[in-house]
């Protein structure tokens, strides 16, 4: 029989570590600080959310800190997803920057704080789990993003549900078997919209059954503003619907020229 003892040292040891997951975002750390490789993490959301802008914060969070970042983009080419980096970075509004209105100076200090930083990006739109299992054998990294779940090439199964549920249990095995963390954008069911409380709910989750066993922790983005354009308070949320090794509760965010920062007070 193992030593029981000696395991739960150990794991007390780990626990004590400092270089775990991180976003940038203080309180949400307090739910997040012990994600660790292995995991698997899901961010969904309805379409303009922000969910891509919010995974842009993550990865440019994660680049300062020295992590070895991964991502796959297949709905916009490498460029616009470089574009939104940057701009997030420098905190001014895409817009602004796709029309030349940031000081040059301001734009090539946020460029330079990019060299000798781990980040590849990969625009491919018939992206298949094999490409992935390749490329993350080859780099090595720390973390992988996936923008978003569903548009990874299936293979083939009876039903387009089981083709993705496949598709699941594969980068699953690759988050584990590679030792690296995970990171898959999803997109939610149009139930949200046909309720009143516009709040996303796990059983938004497109073909969710899986995809909820699986994640260790998932994150839901929730923009009020979007909903109720005129309300006075508009909150900001993500939520932290499942999390397999803490609590779960709301983050309030502020949210400014397009991305998340800071914390409403």
């Amino acid at each position: 029989m193992d030593d029981i003892k000696e395991i739960y040292l150990k794991e007390q040891e780990r626990l004590r570590r400092t270089d775990f997951f991180s976003t940038g975002f203080e309180d949400l750390d307090n739910f997040c600080k012990y994600i660790d490789k292995g995991n698997v993490i899901t961010i969904g959301g309805r379409p303009a959310m922000g969910k891509t802008n919010f995974s842009v914060s993550l990865i440019n969070h994660m680049v300062n800190t020295d992590k070895n970042v991964l991502c796959f983009v297949m709905d916009c080419a490498k460029s616009k997803y470089v574009m939104k980096l940057v701009s997030e970075k420098i905190g001014t509004p895409l817009f602004s920057l796709l029309e030349g209105k940031v000081r040059e100076e301001e734009v090539n200090i946020v460029l330079d704080s990019y060299k000798d930083k781990k980040l590849e990006i990969i625009d491919k739109t018939n992206l298949s789990i094999e490409d992935i299992d390749t490329k993350v054998q080859e780099i090595k990294p720390d973390i992988v993003f996936i923008d978003y779940v569903q548009l990874i090439e299936a293979p083939k199964a009876p039903n387009r549900t089981e083709a993705i549920n496949l598709v699941i249990k594969e980068l699953k095995r690759i988050a584990v078997e590679n030792s690296v963390i995970v990171v898959l954008l999803s997109q939610l069911s149009r139930a949200v919209e046909g309720r009143f409380d516009k709040h996303p709910l796990l059983s938004d989750l497109r073909n969710g059954s899986l995809l909820e066993e699986i994640s260790d922790v998932i994150l839901m983005i929730y923009r009020d503003e979007y909903y109720n354009p005129e309300s006075e308070y508009p909150s900001n949320e993500v939520i932290v619907e499942k999390n397999s090794m803490g609590p779960t509760g709301i983050v309030s965010l502020d949210f400014k020229n397009g991305f998340f920062k800071g914390v409403n007070i």
